[in-house]
């Protein structure tokens, strides 16, 4: 269950990237927005304290396509932070968040296909069954796995579910609101790609509520960075991204970046076919 989107897109700020910006503020920035936010799901887990409390934890994740396999994909360090909670004996379960009601139940365990620290990516199987009760859409891949790493300027969106935005309504019934917002790509390397967000340039196109001042953004790790492509007869959506960092005025480890409003993003290069994540092609890189 999702409660209004609080989305935002670039404008021009500059000659240079109008093409690219245009893009997105055309007559279907909105659809667009809306397009991103179908592909992330809420990906949480509950505890409960000695009082009896339930209190959850969690990122995002979204479903991915690769023309080989369908696999749930993920930040590793939030599934890292996940598997170290099952331990406790406040652990209650791991779920995805669904949008048509009662949110998906799973033993995260039983279902990694694999992950790595250092890259930040992790990827696990679900079910057909098990996406279609989520209700989310399945990012699909390109002709050519995996598709071409997104340049500067490029247009992208991306998403994710903060945890700010999550709300408890009564036991066994939470929320999540979700942040969904397109931009241009402001660097792009064979490790990393980034977004600038440059608030003066924020338009909100969706929702009735503006970004305040030192957002937290912690949560949305895990979630897509989507890249928008016009051909000559066609206007595709492409993966592109895996968020592992964003603004975070809290300083957790892990998911701040102190002093700028960045979006950071695994290039989905790292991902195999198959859901393996490609440890050569990063040793390759570093060393």
């Amino acid at each position: 269950m999702l409660p209004e989107h609080d989305s935002l897109c670039m404008e021009p700020s500059d000659v240079e990237k109008q093409k690219a910006i245009a893009l997105i503020v055309a007559g279907l920035g909105e659809a667009e927005i809306r397009i991103a936010a179908s592909y992330a799901a809420p990906f949480f887990w509950t505890l409960r304290d000695s009082n009896g409390r339930e209190m959850t934890k969690g990122g995002s994740a979204f479903f991915l396509n690769t023309g080989e396999r369908i696999f749930a994909v993920t930040a590793a360090h939030v599934v890292k932070e996940c598997l170290q909670d099952t331990k406790s004996r406040m652990f209650i379960q791991c779920m995805i968040g669904s949008d048509l009601g009662t949110p998906v139940p799973f033993h995260l365990g039983d279902r990694l296909i694999d992950g790595h620290s250092g890259i930040d990516i992790a990827t696990f199987w679900m079910t057909p069954e098990e996406i279609q009760r989520t209700g989310r859409q399945v990012l699909r891949g390109c002709y050519q796995w995996p598709p071409p790493l997104r340049q500067v300027d490029g247009g992208v969106t991306y998403c994710g579910f903060p945890g700010n935005g999550r709300r408890w309504l009564a036991p066994r019934e939470i929320i999540f609101g979700i942040v969904a917002m397109a931009g241009i790509v402001s660097s792009s390397n064979e490790t990393a790609i980034s977004i600038l967000i440059e608030r003066e340039h924020l338009r909100q196109v969706l929702g009735d509520k503006a970004m305040p001042e030192n957002y937290d953004f912690g949560g949305i790790s895990g979630g897509p960075v989507i890249a928008i492509v016009q051909t000559p007869t066609l206007r595709l959506w492409m993966p592109a991204g895996v968020i592992i960092q964003g603004p975070n005025p809290s300083g957790m480890l892990g998911e701040s970046i102190s002093g700028l409003e960045i979006i950071k993003a695994r290039p989905v290069h790292f991902i195999k076919p198959d859901g393996m994540i490609d440890v050569v092609r990063w040793q390759q890189i570093h060393f």
